[in-house]
């Protein structure tokens, strides 16, 4: 047997090896399915943005009549560009910081990962913290258009992914202070690092759709929610009833 395969994992028993596999196929399904959902969010965002349902992609608030109908909007201003980036960029440092603390104690430094990976979830925290004020401080709500509202989606997944990347950094430095992640084992410390750089590839298409998709190209918007009725409809009543009424086999019966 290698010397890999005699170290056994703390918590199982089994091969470090095994487990790693094992763990590293649950770290990247885990990453196909949010795949799936940010590819869904980035899909309806694109549409929307193309197609420009009623005028309504742009934000703005809408005056209704007493009937009903729309009789004003109003337009407001989109979300600026540089608080996107720099929450990209909060998320690029605390990605650089997790795979330097993972080369550190892959080659014997114990204390780098614990230091890197405490920097990493303070940076990932004020990360966290900068969206959730980025989102408080839109000059839309969800409700002001498709593109406010498929804002608002964009944002709020990227909190979830930054809550989920926090908690598994604060796992990480946890798991080397208690020896659970050691010198000879530290695969799980790569499997947070290689979720978080999906984590940058995530972040990295919501800021960039956020920031060049944002004016509609379609300058003839279809209307949806009005019918189109011809002038005249076809009847399919009779032209003569005394004449359908003659023509019938009941009429000719009652007749004799």
């Amino acid at each position: 047997m290698s010397a890999t395969t005699d170290v056994l994992s703390p918590t199982t028993g089994e091969p470090i090896d095994v487990v790693a596999r094992r763990n590293r196929l649950g770290v990247l399904l885990l990453i196909v399915c949010d795949l799936a959902g940010t590819l869904a969010l980035l899909v309806s965002y694109s549409y929307l943005w193309s197609l420009n349902v009623n005028d309504a992609w742009a934000p703005n608030t809408i005056q209704y009549g007493g009937n009903g109908n729309v009789i004003g909007r109003t337009s407001l201003p989109f979300a600026d560009d540089w608080p996107f980036w720099v929450i990209f960029l909060g998320v690029i440092v605390t990605c650089v910081l997790m795979w330097t603390g993972y080369r550190g104690i892959r080659d014997g430094h114990r204390g780098r990962l614990i230091g890197a990976a405490s920097l990493a979830g303070l940076v990932g925290l004020v990360t966290l913290v900068g969206q959730i004020v980025q989102m408080k401080s839109f000059p839309f709500q969800p409700s002001n258009g498709s593109y406010a509202s498929a804002v608002y989606l964009l944002t709020a997944a990227n909190v979830v992914h930054l809550a989920v990347g926090g908690f598994l950094i604060l796992g990480v430095v946890n798991r080397v202070r208690s020896g659970r992640i050691t010198v000879a084992d530290p695969s799980q410390a790569r499997l947070v690092s290689i979720w978080v750089t999906w984590l940058v590839v995530a972040c990295f298409f919501s800021t960039l759709f956020t920031s060049v998709m944002k004016a509609s190209p379609n300058a003839n918007p279809p209307e949806f929610g009005s019918i189109t009725r011809s002038a005249t409809t076809p009847s399919m009543a009779p032209a003569n009833p005394a004449a359908s009424s003659a023509a019938s086999p009941s009429a000719a019966t009652s007749g004799s």
